[in-house]
């Protein structure tokens, strides 16, 4: 059975982009020195935890992100690379942000496989929490994601539909932001072995 767990979610740091596009898994994309500076601040929130592993998304901000952190830790861990908190796979990548504001940033309407629409999102993700809950029993795990997981992730801990991303909705669900911020901190709690339970929620931006 699965256990208890406490999973510290990452979101990157700021990212470089000067020509201002969303940039989903487009290489490439590095952290901007402000994002740096971020994911050190996000470390040094997570120095005094016991985290036992670190997992992060394949693309290149996530993996820096998670060695800025783990550079505050008084422990070394090896990153581990895991596909399923990757970014959102949509159809938008390299257009203007200014093109995707017009729609609030809807990057899911009308999407067909092979690219995502929410329900995809989470389906992926709570199957990686179910193999870290079997995984990682009782202990303190760090991952380094992408908004949209986090998002994904926090919609599911407040029991809304699958299909539900909570555009415009995630302060009134708890969430003190409009959105995640970069190399923000949230923290799900698993106190029981029910593989049922829905985890304690917490949010921090540590700078």
């Amino acid at each position: 059975m699965s256990g208890s767990l406490t999973l510290y979610v990452v979101r990157h740091g700021e990212v470089f982009n000067p020509h201002n596009v969303w940039y989903g898994r487009l290489p490439g994309f590095r952290l901007s020195d402000v994002g740096r500076h971020q994911a050190l601040m996000a470390g040094r929130a997570l120095k005094d935890k016991s985290i036992s592993t670190f997992y992060c998304s394949p693309m290149q901000r996530t993996q820096e992100t998670a060695q800025l952190v783990i550079s505050q830790h008084p422990s070394d861990f090896e990153v581990i690379i895991e596909e399923r908190i990757n970014e959102v796979f949509a159809p938008f990548e390299g257009v203007l942000n200014t093109t995707l504001e017009k729609t609030m940033f809807d990057i899911y309407t009308g999407n067909e496989a092979p690219h995502e629409v929410p329900a995809d999102l989470r389906k992926r993700a709570l199957s990686f929490i179910s193999d870290l809950r079997k995984r990682h029993s009782g202990e303190e795990v760090a991952i380094v994601t992408h908004g949209d997981v986090v998002v994904a992730l926090f919609m599911w801990a407040k029991q809304q539909a699958e299909s539900d991303i909570g555009r415009g909705r995630l302060i009134d669900l708890g969430l003190p932001e409009y959105y995640p911020a970069t190399a923000s901190i949230s923290t799900f709690t698993f106190a029981t072995d029910d593989p049922d339970e829905i985890p304690q929620y917490a949010y921090l931006r540590p700078y």
